[in-house]
């Protein structure tokens, strides 16, 4: 009887042993990543952004840093065109910087908390812990979540995020409505222990740490008299709402050069505008609410009668005007990045 009764204690205690080693449930992952979301004091992380959306994919190098409790420094570079675009947030606000055009933006926002980039891990654990419908299983490598996205498109309903077995991103998805991938994010490494300079997040600091490198050469390019004068390659939307079209198309004259301005009419009417400023023409900042478009970040601002979407892309400033749901706005501007020039 003693060695039935030893052989039961062992086998409980192997058991035992095995369920404390086993692989994490859903629910264990959810507690943890809670507990982790409260006690992070910073990190940094590199990754690689594609952007399916058009008939070409766009590429973006991204990187990440975060700083207790509020500080934010995203940087998404374009590798085709070598252009690098800043969002950051800081004691002062939250920013959009685009430094090789020397122009700002300025938020009164809540961002990250309002928005769901996929390359902020912050998002990521706050998709999987407040969606209760989250489909979970476990991977060769760590785990996977199919969770409810939140951007501006409402077209991009779901997301897929991997989990290495420590719990950090390695791969994140946003996909459409028939399951196809739109946005890809692949994280190639993350620190949990940076060291960051006084003034890292600080707006002049990240304005002039790449315009030294970036805008004397533009300078000794953009002097002559005439460049006031040059002319813009127009961007055509691909994606019209149903029921507008385009009927008026013309070029104006201003200070900051040629202004096209085409204006469509129907039952979503707006207005949509283009130039090429001078690379060197600081803009004051400005107040609105941050719109990420994909490939880069938008200010969006709200008025009684209309709302403007401004956002640079390539060196040309595109703004949109008009009074339709700021979802049908963004697929507009979402569809001019991957247009033919005329």
């Amino acid at each position: 009887m003693r060695r039935i009764a030893w052989g039961v204690a062992a086998l409980l205690l192997i058991m035992v042993v095995l369920t404390g080693c086993g692989q994490k449930n859903a629910a264990d992952i959810v507690s943890d990543l809670s507990k982790r979301s409260e006690k992070m004091e910073g990190y940094t992380t590199k990754a690689k952004m594609t952007i399916h959306t058009g008939s070409t994919p766009q590429i973006y190098e991204v990187e990440v840093w975060y700083k207790q409790p509020h500080f934010y420094r995203v940087s998404l570079k374009n590798t085709k065109k070598d252009i690098t675009q800043i969002l950051l947030r800081n004691d002062d606000g939250v920013y959009v910087l685009t430094p090789h055009l020397n122009k700002s933006f300025r938020f009164q926002s809540d961002w990250p908390e309002s928005s769901g980039q996929i390359y902020l891990y912050q998002s990521l654990i706050n998709s999987i812990i407040n969606d209760s419908s989250r489909r979970f299983k476990v991977v060769s490598d760590g785990y996977q979540f199919e969770v409810r996205s939140k951007t501006n498109n409402q077209t991009l309903s779901r997301q897929r995020i991997w989990l290495n077995k420590d719990l950090y991103p390695t791969k994140a998805e946003l996909l459409n409505d028939q399951d196809q991938v739109m946005v890809e994010v692949t994280f190639d490494r993350f620190n949990t222990d940076p060291s960051f300079d006084q003034d890292a997040f600080d707006m002049n600091r990240n304005m002039s740490g790449l315009n030294d490198q970036v805008l004397p050469s533009m300078r000794n390019a953009r002097t002559d008299k005439n460049h006031s004068e040059k002319e813009v390659n127009t961007m055509v939307p691909g994606y019209v709402p149903k029921g507008s079209r385009l009927v008026d198309e013309q070029t104006v004259a201003s200070m900051e050069g040629e202004v096209v301005i085409m204006r469509y009419q129907g039952k979503q009417p707006f207005t949509l505008t283009q130039k090429n400023p001078d690379a060197v023409q600081a803009s004051a900042p400005m107040y609105g609410q941050p719109v990420d478009l994909g490939y880069t970040v938008g200010v969006l601002l709200e008025g009684s009668e209309k709302k403007r979407l401004s956002w640079t892309h390539n060196g040309t400033d595109f703004e949109l005007y008009g009074n339709l749901p700021v979802t049908e706005m963004v697929k507009i501007a979402q569809s001019v990045q991957d247009q033919p020039q005329k």
